[in-house]
């Protein structure tokens, strides 16, 4: 499969592209700037313009699209959600003039309103699921849900498979031997996000998954870690930080209160890292 990579010198990208080549895909990598240390091709783009994605997307398969502002934390919120929202709009436009039916878009924990949040604001039930109705607030946050909602307008123009992958605090193995080494205190902070991370190994098979997956429509995965970023029993942290909130199905020791089986259903996705063994 010939499979355009947005944002390829990024984080998620230099993780994608070789999970993608590694299992026979032809990739072309996009970008504002190149990887110096990748040997993938490459094409400068910047996908706020639509002519530049529309050109770079012909003769695609299908779009892995990474690129966008990651946070609203050294950006104006008007920035972040001009270019994120510009940018999805552009990818998916570009997949319904060449007929790409395959599109991966990178999503967040965020599109139901997460850490950028003024304050903690209490899940409806625990663990939380695809199901949760967004809390967004901040533009970012914002920026990925309508991105989600964008493709599901998208899937109702005509017939296509595209998936909106709820990334949750990449963490490469640097990152985790770090918090291995002393761990992490429940914090206000954590709690906005429900302590949750994901192996960015992980993250980039999910893609990959995503692709070799076959369904008609937008479905949106949370790609998040089985266990939390804690160290204290979830359940502790769940009733100190979340009282009241609906448990509909017991935590046991430190597993995510995000639940990830969807992932696991339609996609055959399941975490393979863990940081407390980094």
């Amino acid at each position: 499969m010939k499979v355009l990579v947005t944002g390829g010198s990024g984080r998620a990208g230099k993780y994608i592209i070789p999970e993608l080549r590694s299992h026979g895909h032809e990739v072309l990598s996009t970008d504002r700037v190149g990887d110096p240390e990748s040997n993938v091709r490459f094409m400068q783009i910047d996908t706020t313009d639509l002519g530049a994605v529309t050109s770079v997307s012909r003769g695609m398969d299908a779009i892995v699209h990474m690129s966008a502002i990651p946070s609203p934390m050294r950006d104006p919120e008007a920035e972040v959600f001009r270019v994120n929202m510009l940018s999805n709009w552009n990818v998916l436009e570009a997949a319904e003039i060449h007929g790409i039916n395959k599109v991966v878009m990178a999503s967040s924990i965020n599109a139901i309103g997460a850490v950028f949040s003024k304050a903690p604001v209490a899940p409806r039930y625990f663990p939380v699921d695809e199901a949760q109705p967004t809390r967004a607030e901040d533009a970012y946050s914002q920026s990925k849900w309508l991105g989600e909602e964008m493709a599901e307008a998208f899937c109702r123009r005509r017939p296509m498979q595209i998936a909106s992958m709820r990334f949750h605090g990449l963490l490469d193995v640097a990152r985790q031997q770090l918090k291995a080494s002393g761990g992490e205190t429940p914090s206000e902070r954590a709690a906005m996000h429900f302590w949750g991370w994901v192996d960015i190994r992980d993250a980039a098979r999910s893609c990959r998954l995503a692709l070799d997956a076959d369904w008609t429509g937008h479905e949106a995965f949370f790609i998040n870690g089985d266990e939390t970023s804690l160290n204290t029993p979830t359940m502790d942290v769940i009733n100190d930080i979340y009282p009241g909130v609906e448990i509909r199905k017991r935590l046991e020791g430190t597993a995510a209160a995000i639940d990830i089986s969807k992932a696991a259903d339609i996609l055959g996705w399941k975490p393979e890292y863990h940081w407390r063994d980094a």
